[in-house]
């Protein structure tokens, strides 16, 4: 049953009827994992450019380095942000040149 109710010269419909909720959305869990023991050793081999790149042009979620030989790789994260593989934290950063990695 509805009643209709006038506010500043607008209507408004209550409605008495309780709203149904919905069922949460149960997210899948994390898939199990071996231990570190049981894990193979991996090697991954990339290319890496010659020329430095600004900060600004290098696209999100691009893997860099900030030395050409490519070690200690870093990712963009977001327009003011990096993430360091080895550590897995993100850190602030607002310019700068760095070279572009290719897996």
């Amino acid at each position: 049953m509805e009643t209709t109710q006038a506010l500043n010269g607008t209507a408004k419909a209550e409605s008495k009827e309780p709203k149904q909720r919905r069922p949460r959305r149960q997210p899948p869990p994390l898939p199990s994992a071996a231990g570190a023991s049981e894990m193979n050793s991996t090697t991954y081999e990339c290319k890496v450019d010659n020329s430095p790149i600004g900060w600004d042009a290098l696209p999100l979620w691009t893997p860099f380095s900030l030395s050409s030989d490519g070690s200690y790789p870093h990712v963009k994260v977001s327009k003011s942000q990096y993430c360091d593989l080895r550590t897995n934290r993100a850190y602030p950063v607002g310019s700068g040149r760095c070279y572009k990695i290719i897996f």
